[in-house]
Order: C-alpha cells, then structure tokens, then sequence
C-alpha cells in the first residue's frame, strides 16, 4: 500500500512554503537538523531542553526499535533491499538501510499483536535519506485494520542529506482510527517509479504529547497586507504570530515599517529573523552562510526585538546539516517547510519545525482537523493577503481559516510562547 494522505510543496523566493494539499517532489522543500538533541533528565519519560547539544543522544520517551537486533524483530517488506548498516548510524552500532533502484517503494511494516499504544504519544525517528533528492518519508499507522488508518508524510531538501530527526505528524486519516490499539506500523520512502530510493533509519521513538493540540500562525517577508489584514484580523481573536522579517525590506514599498513591527511586537507577536539571499543558503560556505545568518538576527536586536530574534526561517525552504548547525548557534528554534504537524509538546528537533502552508484553505483546514484530535502542532505558513492573482490568499479565505481555528479546541501559540511556555 503505496498511497498516503500529505500536503504538497510551493515555494516562494526568499520564502519558506508548503501546502495544505496534493503533494509534489518537484520543488523546494524543507526539513530538521542533525543527529541528536539533549535531555534535562534521563530515563524513559525525559523532556527535552530549549538549548540543545547537538553532539548527545536524543533520549525522550521511550524507545520502540532501535534496529540492533533487526534480523529477531518480525519486521517484513514492503518494498525494495532491506539491509542493516553499521557505518551510516545514528545511535547504536547500526541503522537499517532501505533502498529500491527501480524506485516507487523501500519500506518496513511490523505488527503488534499486543497493540502499540499511541494515545499519549508521538512517533520521532531519525532519518537519513540520499535518494530521491527530494524525498519524502512516509508512515502509515493502521489501528486496527487498514480502514481505520493515520498517515503522515515529511519533506526532506535535497541537501539535507544527513542524520534528520522527525516528528511523524499525521497528514491523513481513514476510518476512526484507535491509537490504544495500533496493530500495524508501516514505514516507507516512496518516488515515482524509475526514481532510486536510497535511506536510512533509525533510533524509532514515541514521544510524550499533551493533551490539547496547538496551532501557530507565521507570516514570511514583512509585507503590508500582513500588517493590514492578519494583524488586524487576530487581534480582533486576541492572538499573537510570528513574522519572518527580511532586514533589507523594512520601511520599504508594500512591506511593513519599523513603527507597525513595534505595535506588533508590543501585541505579542515575535519578529523572527529570515535572512534574504539570491540563492539557498545551502550554497553558500559555511563562513557565509554564519555571517548572513548572523547579521539577519542581530538586526533584529538592535532594532528592539530580541525576543524574536531567537527565531529563524529558512529561505527558500532549503537547508543543511551545515545551515542547521549554524542556526542552532545562534537561534533556539528554526522553521521551514515540512509539510505535516509536529509534537505539541516539543518538537524532536527544535531548529527544524515543520510548517504547512496555508493558501490552500480546504487543505489547511484538513490538516487543523487532524492535530486537533491528536493533538498535534501545525505551524501555518502564509505570504501576501490579498485579491487576485498576484496574491497567495484572498482576505476571504484567510479570515475562513481564522474563523476555523476559532472553532477548534486548540490553543494559539506564538513562537516564543512554544519555547517560553
């Protein structure tokens, strides 16, 4: 069973994007960071802390296969060579390398006579895929039979070819799915057929969640109708959000100024820090890429928002393990598209977020209606408000997506309130 519920890729230049809808692998998208994250206290219930280590082992939650003993472990397959691997490994002393050179499938899938208790509970699991370029991983939750079913689907940039940790944040839903008894995991990389598929895995985990899910609004490039139109309009709700400020645009025709950044920021809302640069940071040097990032954040301090300034989104929705390393020296949480939600709680990789993007306002809503009852995080992603072509989404649409949130028993969180909360 190749066929899953997502959301698709858009990119917009300079801009961090992704879709409520159909999805695609032909644009940019993006993903986490590298191999492992910190703890404050060890055992299987841990939390983790805002600022990470990326040189220790992630221990949250608890641990559901760690592939050391993957020929005694009753996984089958879907599809593709299945391989342990003991040179490409994230913890341990080996991962599980899938791979198909015809493409269209490589996957694992195990049964839980026992049921797998999902309730309170996330999935996270490293992933390292060099092929397709970029790919998206895929899981499929069966609880119990394949009519009652959650999927979930991740973006990964192609040159995020490292160690990745990921939330499997539910994109799709059949049936009424019951997560006390979830009777079958199946996990899989899928591209069009002809397309090789080269990925690896491990270090499979279920994270704790809390029990209401949450939702944030972010807006990319500072432009007016942010200002005139989504600022106005979540007031009227009370709500903060966060805006992906692009230095060289301020006080500029059709973007915001100085003064409107201010007001916001005096509402609550975080001015996160979005360097604008010709091309993805990713092509860059790493001295390049730390001086670009680097500047975007300290503009934001010396102009009075250093609350937002923790805050990063990718240009261009393309990063990799040198990009991320870089961030998380500078910023305590990094956003780009991921296409899917994230755990609540904390996401497994805090310089790595997952958005959607929410111009597509039925598909926006779908995604809403999963994380609230999983209680989820999705990170919504918009660009201009406005009528006509020229614009992402209409004003209309918009306040449709406010007026559904309104209605979801989900809390409205900003940037800051994720990491200060």
């Amino acid at each position: 069973m190749a066929t899953l519920g997502a959301v698709g890729i858009t990119g917009l230049a300079g801009c961090s994007g992704g879709t409520g809808s159909t999805p695609t692998t032909n644009e940019s998208s993006s993903s986490n960071t590298t191999t492992s994250q910190p703890t404050t206290t060890a055992g299987n219930e841990t939390t983790t802390a805002t600022e990470e280590s990326q040189d220790q082992a992630f221990t949250r939650g608890e641990l559901v296969e760690d592939f050391e003993s993957f020929e005694d472990s009753n996984w089958g397959t879907i599809g593709g060579t299945i391989e342990t691997d003991t040179d490409e490994v994230y913890a341990g002393s080996q991962s599980l390398h899938m791979s198909n050179e015809n493409g269209n499938v490589a996957g694992i899938f195990k049964a839980f006579p026992d049921g797998l208790d999902l309730t309170k509970h996330d999935l996270s699991i490293a992933v390292k895929l060099d092929k397709p370029v970029r790919g998206k991983f895929a899981a499929e939750i069966i609880a119990p039979a394949r009519s009652d079913m959650l999927t979930s689907k991740r973006f990964i940039p192609k040159e995020l070819n490292g160690w990745t940790r990921i939330d499997l944040g539910y994109t799709g839903k059949k049936g009424e799915p019951v997560l006390e008894a979830v009777q079958e995991l199946r996990l899989m990389v899928q591209s069009e057929e002809g397309t090789p598929i080269d990925v690896r895995i491990d270090d499979l985990r279920k994270i704790p969640k809390p029990k209401k899910g949450k939702v944030m609004l972010q807006f990319d490039d500072a432009v007016t109708s942010q200002y005139e139109v989504a600022f106005k309009e979540m007031q009227k709700r009370g709500w903060g959000g966060g805006i992906a400020i692009i230095p060289d645009a301020i006080n500029s025709e059709g973007n915001i100024t100085t003064g409107q950044m201010r007001e916001m920021r005096d509402a609550g809302w975080d001015m996160m820090a979005h360097p604008q640069v010709p091309n993805p940071l990713p092509s860059y040097s790493e001295a390049k890429q730390r001086q670009m990032i680097q500047q975007a954040k300290k503009y934001l301090e010396l102009k009075g928002f250093p609350k937002g300034a923790r805050h990063f989104v990718a240009p261009y929705n393309r990063v990799s393990e040198t990009t991320l390393d870089i961030v998380s020296e500078f910023h305590e949480t990094g956003f780009m598209f991921g296409a899917c939600p994230n755990n609540a709680q904390q996401p497994s990789n805090m310089h790595a977020i997952s958005r959607v993007m929410g111009k597509d306002p039925r598909g926006t809503r779908r995604i809403l209606n999963i994380a609230e009852a999983y209680n989820q995080l999705v990170v919504v992603q918009f660009h201009d408000i406005g009528e006509g072509d020229d614009y992402e989404i209409s004003p209309e649409d918009f306040k449709g997506v406010l007026d559904h949130i309104e209605k979801k028993d989900m809390d409205v969180i900003t940037p800051s309130d994720l990491i200060d909360g």
